[in-house]
């Protein structure tokens, strides 16, 4: 019979938590043992592992909780209260995006777009569509297109003629790590400026932020968690080729091709557009501010629960896939209405090719 060595962590708690009884007269105890098979190691609370392979944690003791943050990206105790990001821990924050004009000529498209951002924009009112209109064309808007970037970090501007198609589109970068930690508002104008051949229609695809931290690790922030909020500044001049929007036309979008109206229907994908509009109609005009956004904001470290006190169990398995070293943590509570105990043990796991 294959010879199993355990290698036991003895752990007495503090704090609190609860059992079914009516006083806790004693702190919760809790031992954590590590199996050493399937090339699994131990010396003193390092565990060495190759990636891929389960490690098996046995418990002893009596706590009626047991909860596990594996100490991975997420899942990090010493984590589970952030609310925000240390700027120094961001290697970079970047805005992407690929952007193509459509239909019309050169003339309908150069100079129709607009991109701006700002550090101190205090949001929409949302129900005020005469004072909004008037706030995003007088704000003192930061126009970004001067730092605009290929995929090469080659300097960019927006589209200055349509396009055939798609592939055409031209996939751009801006650098905003300077207002990671600040309040950030993003604002796009399109305004026709030549109605002589059909205005072009503008269309964003891949639309997302993406912060690049030290440990490797990435977060993004797609188009629909922006809050876009349209500003369609002729709503109010009855339009004859926008009279099918009958809902909330001066902050609303559409699902279909209403001329100079944003379509939002594929925004959660990063992808939206506002429409084109034939020859001799009139010029349109229209914004879209997105809501406030903290770019360091993030959500806490989760861990996931191992055990509660409807269960008897003695054992978890988990699996770290990826190289590096972890701090794996377990905590042990038991409670009732007037005290809770708890106990926490922490491992270091060293995950290897």
């Amino acid at each position: 019979m294959k010879k199993i060595k355990y290698y036991i962590f003895f752990l007495l708690g503090m704090a609190s938590l609860a059992s079914c009884s009516d006083e806790l007269t004693e702190n919760v105890s809790m031992n954590v043992g590590v199996q050493t098979e399937n090339g699994v190691t131990v010396q003193g609370d390092v565990v060495t592992v190759k990636a891929g392979n389960p490690v098996v944690f046995n418990f002893s003791g009596d706590p009626d909780n047991i909860s596990f943050w594996s100490g991975e990206e997420g899942s990090a105790y010493a984590n589970k209260d952030r609310l925000v990001l240390n700027p120094d821990d961001v290697v970079s924050s970047k805005l992407h995006f690929k952007l193509w004009a459509q239909y019309g000529k050169p003339a309908s498209a150069k100079d129709v777009l607009h991109m701006y951002i700002s550090d101190h924009f205090q949001g929409l009112a949302g129900n005020d569509f005469k004072a909004d209109s008037v706030l995003v064309e007088s704000f003192d808007w930061t126009d970004f297109e001067p730092e605009l970037t290929d995929v090469n970090g080659n300097k960019a501007t927006l589209p200055q003629a349509p396009v055939a198609n798609a592939n055409k589109a031209t996939e751009y970068m801006v650098d905003i790590k300077k207002y990671f930690g600040s309040p950030i508002t993003f604002a796009i104008c399109y305004k026709g400026l030549d109605n002589t051949v059909n205005q072009s229609r503008m269309n964003f695809s891949e639309f997302y932020i993406e912060n690049i931290m030290k440990s490797g690790a990435k977060t993004t922030l797609y188009a629909g968690d922006f809050g876009f909020t349209p500003i369609n500044m002729m709503c109010h001049h009855d339009l004859d080729d926008q009279r099918s929007m009958t809902a909330n036309r001066e902050y609303g979008t559409v699902t279909n091709n209403t001329n100079g109206i944003w379509n939002f229907v594929n925004i959660n994908n990063g992808a939206f557009f506002i429409q084109s509009s034939p020859a001799l109609k009139e010029l349109k005009y229209s914004w879209i501010v997105s809501n406030v956004l903290v770019m360091n904001a993030c959500s806490p470290d989760k861990g996931q629960t191992v055990k509660n006190m409807s269960q008897n169990i003695d054992s978890f398995t988990y699996t770290y896939n990826t190289p590096g070293e972890y701090k794996a943590t377990f905590i042990g509570t038991n409670s009732n209405y007037k005290k809770e105990t708890r106990v926490l043990r922490e491992l270091t796991i060293k995950v290897v090719e």
